[in-house]
């Protein structure tokens, strides 16, 4: 039996992460992937490249038929073909950084098979058995599939399938979830020529944003043609029609010509000996983990989309960086939290948040202020047409208004996931506002909403007395 200090199961974001620090530190470590072509896992493969790749075709398209007011002629829809090609073109490019061979050509361990638990601490894989003193597991999600009367009578994608089998672009085009992927992937499809219903079981698009960032959302999506049917959920395919079923049970049909299941995503958890391992499951099937990543056999972490708090491809590496900070320094340990979490969602504008939401906030018992901030006067936004922006601001609550820091941060606006880095940066900095309230920014940069936004908190919390005080030293002095 082969013996290691680390044993990591898969080689998606986090396992690549994980295998990357103990390398790194010169433990002897191996590296199981069970299929040689899902190097990077669900991101590299069926997540984020394929469809940032896509949204970066499709905004060629947008973009060319709005110069068509200023004189310009256009037509015509997406050849599929050669968007797969150019999609695949850079997957390649990406993975061949992070493949089996380039990992192998670095000093890694890398086997190819899949990897069962026949003991706490054993594995067997390839018909071998490998004994480590930790063993990570990295096994990722797959998208979450339910059963729809009449799906045998369509053709339904879901994110692991749509960048390899969609080879014409349906004509119409049902999108079933209102969450990122169905964002993303609808507006895309849009573009590329599709006519587009997203249907929600959820009030909302986004539901896990604010409100208002939902509802500028629908509306920039109505502009474009995309048909948003919330409260409703697809109950029928036939004859190139969906039946739609709203909640209060009444019933409408549309053209439906393929459709796309994004609803969300399940851990992968079947047939890897968990129960051999004595690995335990919640009530919901995502593997049980304690603040710290641990599972319920101490030997065995679960890191990224297995952990199943939150899946997302820079989540991995987060918890990465707190994993291997605890196993090193096992004291005063870091706990897994959202509060340091970030994401995007590359929708045109594009939606992006940083920190707890006001809801976390609320149940933490935060004392927060919250600045809100619209882009309507903006001069960028005036020239780009992007008026309707909109970002919140949340930050501490203290008497020394110059002196807060911020907690948390949205914005929905193009460009949105650029724009709000610095402040993200600032929150973690612990910079204080008056930093970016006094900063000189070129005009005119799209980034002095922030500024302005800061601004907006000073000016809405300066004292009568100070404004006095001005006055007479004006006076006084002049």
């Amino acid at each position: 039996m082969k013996k290691y200090d680390v044993i990591v199961i898969g080689a998606g974001s986090a396992g690549l992460g994980n295998s990357g620090v103990a390398n790194a530190l010169g433990l002897k470590t191996v590296l199981i992937e069970k299929d040689e072509n899902h190097f990077g896992g669900d991101c590299t493969n069926f997540g984020c490249v394929p469809s940032k790749a896509m949204i970066h075709i499709a905004n060629h398209f947008h973009e060319a038929r709005k110069a068509a007011k200023f004189g310009m002629t256009v037509s015509g829809n997406a050849d599929m073909s050669k968007v797969l090609s150019y999609i695949h073109e850079k997957q390649t490019e990406i993975r061949n950084e992070e493949d089996a061979e380039a990992l192998r050509n670095q000093g890694y361990e890398v086997i190819i098979g899949k990897a069962r638990f026949v003991d706490k601490n054993v594995v067997e894989v390839n018909g071998e058995k490998l004994e480590a003193k930790i063993i990570l597991l990295c096994t990722g999600s797959s998208p979450r599939m339910i059963e729809i009367e009449g799906q045998d009578n369509t053709t339904i994608y879901n994110n692991e399938t749509l960048f390899f089998e969609c080879k014409s672009l349906p004509e119409h085009f049902t999108v079933i979830g209102g969450g990122p992927i169905g964002c993303e992937m609808g507006q895309a499809f849009s573009r590329l020529g599709s006519k587009v219903t997203i249907v929600n079981r959820g009030e909302r698009l986004l539901s896990k944003e604010q409100e208002k960032v939902s509802a500028i959302l629908e509306e920039c999506f109505a502009k474009e043609g995309i048909q948003v049917i919330n409260n409703a959920t697809v109950k029928s395919f036939s004859d190139g029609k969906a039946t739609i079923e709203s909640k209060d049970g009444s019933l409408r049909t549309i053209y439906s010509s393929a459709a796309l299941m994004a609803i969300g995503r399940v851990v992968n958890t079947q047939d890897i000996g968990l129960s051999e391992a004595g690995i335990e499951l919640t009530k919901n099937s995502k593997i049980k983990v304690d603040k710290y990543l641990r599972t319920s056999n101490r030997q065995v972490y679960a890191i990224g989309d297995a952990a199943g708090s939150y899946m997302l491809s820079h989540g991995a590496e987060k918890m990465v960086r707190m994993l291997w900070r605890n196993l090193l320094i096992p004291i005063m340990k870091h706990k897994n939290t959202t509060r340091d979490l970030s994401w995007v969602t590359f929708t045109d504008p594009q939606v992006a948040h940083f920190g707890w939401t006001e809801r976390e906030l609320d149940e933490n018992k935060v004392n927060y202020y919250r600045q809100d901030q619209s882009f309507a006067e903006d001069d960028r936004a005036i020239i780009q047409e992007y008026q309707y922006g909109h970002t919140s601001m949340w930050m501490e609550n203290n008497r020394n208004v110059r002196g807060r820091k911020l907690i948390s941060g949205s914005m929905i606006a193009p460009d949105a996931g650029e724009l709000i880095q610095e402040m993200e940066l600032a929150k973690d900095a612990g910079v204080k506002i008056k930093t970016i309230e006094s900063r000189v920014y070129p005009y005119p940069v799209k980034s002095r909403i922030n500024q302005k936004t800061i601004r907006g908190v000073i000016a809405a919390n300066r004292a009568d007395w100070k404004k006095k005080l001005a006055r007479l030293a004006f006076r006084l002095f002049h």
